[in-house]
């Protein structure tokens, strides 16, 4: 009995592991209402994603993170530096629901 009951709670943390979004850390090299495309890591090649159409976005700041009005269509996203802007995603089922600007290194 304690066997099965071992194997159940093995499997349902092993089934919440699968299921929980992803976290992605990369430069945004474009980004449109719909799309995103981002360079993971070091890569070089930008990998596009899906964008939620109530996606959350988030500027990091060195003491939390506060909600960027406009969303996807903010003023940081017009003018994306050519080596790319530095963020994370969280992607659920292969669409970004949350995007996370990193803070300016002093």
């Amino acid at each position: 009995m304690l066997r099965q009951g071992l194997f159940a709670l093995v499997m349902l943390v092993l089934c919440i592991t699968f299921v929980a979004a992803e976290t992605i850390k990369g430069k945004i090299t474009k980004i449109s209402a719909d799309s995103v495309s981002v360079i993971e890591g070091k890569g070089k090649d930008a990998k596009d994603y899906k964008v939620a159409k109530d996606v959350k976005v988030y500027k990091a700041s060195k003491d939390a993170k506060e909600e960027v009005k406009d969303g996807v269509k903010a003023d940081v996203f017009s003018n994306i530096p050519a080596k790319g802007l530095g963020a994370s995603l969280e992607v659920k089922d292969g669409v970004v629901t949350e995007i996370t600007i990193a803070g300016k290194k002093k």
